[in-house]
């Protein structure tokens, strides 16, 4: 395979131990590891978002096995690159299925969960989603989804953001109506606009390959919008963004959660003033219901580890489900009484069951599950703040 895998083990494993396992873990006084399997964008576009992922997951696995991993076993998180192709996932996704893990965490975009979701149903391998917002692909019973998806997220955010702008009559809509989780998100955007009683002037559309974003920003001058709703990923909205101050566009906007993920805050500078997103914490405060202690554990050693590549400072936001994702399964294996001697079919069968019992989830933030098999976070708008570089909620 093209990619390569990286492994993250307990601390307290040796190298040698990891060398015998093969002969019988037991045999030096430690239980065989569970796998789990994390299909993420490791280079490619979303180089940044997978490797945010790696960091904030790597956390998580650090603390399950500094108190003794699951049932006496450590977890093993064996993270492998899908380049955010869904053709590549899918490949991975079999892969893990075939080597004896437990589950799979990801892969990331709607897109690819949209892939995924039916094939882990198909060949019984339980997956949770912890990125992918776009509403209605995630398929039960074996697959579930901590990321709250747009159809709860954008009506919550729309209606807070519309509490900070009152006066606003008539938007524009901004999106790339050819890809599948921005079209549906300019649908969303525009079935929220009639509920609230807002005039659609325009959907400008745009390709998320283009790099000049001038004529979009042109149009929705000439349409002199009291905001604007986008659905744009962080490389197109800071091109969007610096043609629209160019413009003398001074609407505020208003964008979608994939925004909130990436270094967008990190590197747009004085032309994302106006910008806001959907979402629900930053790197000060968690989502109402979060547990403070391990919310700020978590965020502070974040920062920490973070380098240039996934933004300084590292914008934890919603990373906080990443790291819930695999405390997630390790509480359903260690509910199970499952460990690393458990077979691997009858671990995954177990776990299905779970899925369909859950009704909530306490990580570093607090679930509750919708008959979808998606969860929900009370959600928020948040304010760019441009000059420390971070997130803020709007209004504080």
């Amino acid at each position: 395979m093209k990619n390569g895998k990286r492994v993250i083990l307990a601390g307290a494993v040796s190298a040698l131990a990891l060398a015998l396992a093969p002969l019988g873990a037991n045999a030096q006084g430690q239980k065989p590891p569970i796998k789990l399997g994390l299909i993420t964008p490791l280079t490619g576009p979303l180089a940044s978002y997978g490797k945010a992922q790696e960091l904030v997951m790597k956390l998580a696995v650090e603390d399950i096995n500094a108190k003794g991993g699951i049932n006496g076993s450590p977890l093993q998180l064996d993270i492998q690159d899908s380049s955010t192709d869904p053709g590549q996932a899918v490949l991975l996704f079999r892969k893990f299925a075939g080597e004896g893990y437990f589950g799979v965490l990801g892969p990331m975009t709607g897109t690819q969960w949209e892939t995924v979701s039916p094939l882990a149903n198909r060949i019984q391998m339980p997956a949770i989603s912890v990125n992918a917002v776009k509403p209605g692909i995630t398929v039960r019973p074996w697959t579930i989804r901590l990321q709250p998806a747009d159809d709860t997220l954008m009506p919550e955010g729309v209606k807070e953001f519309l509490k900070a702008f009152p006066k606003t009559k008539k938007v524009v809509i901004m999106a790339d109506v050819r890809e599948a989780s921005s079209k549906a998100s300019a649908d969303a955007y525009a079935a929220l606009a009639k509920q609230n009683g807002l005039e659609v002037l325009e959907t400008v559309e745009f390709s998320s390959r283009a790099t000049d974003f001038s004529a979009a920003a042109i149009q929705i001058k000439s349409r002199n919008p009291d905001a604007i709703f986008a659905a744009a990923f962080p490389a197109q909205a800071m091109l969007i963004a610096k043609d629209l101050k160019t413009q003398g566009v001074a609407a505020p906007v208003l964008n979608t959660s994939i925004l909130w993920t990436g270094p967008f805050i990190n590197h747009v500078g004085d032309v994302g003033r106006n910008w806001h997103v959907i979402g629900f914490s930053t790197n000060d405060a968690g989502p109402a219901g979060s547990d403070p202690a391990v919310y700020k554990a978590m965020v502070e050693r974040a920062m920490k580890r973070a380098d240039a590549s996934v933004g300084q400072p590292f914008n934890v936001a919603n990373w906080g489900v990443s790291y819930d994702g695999v405390m997630l399964f390790a509480d359903i294996a260690r509910r199970l009484q499952l460990d690393g001697t458990t077979d691997p079919i009858k671990a995954r069968e177990a776990i299905r069951g779970e899925f369909t019992k859950l009704k909530g989830f306490s990580g570093a933030h607090r679930y509750t599950f919708r008959d979808t098999g998606d969860a929900h976070i009370p959600t928020t708008v948040l304010a760019a703040d441009v000059d420390a570089k971070v997130w803020k909620y709007l209004g504080k």
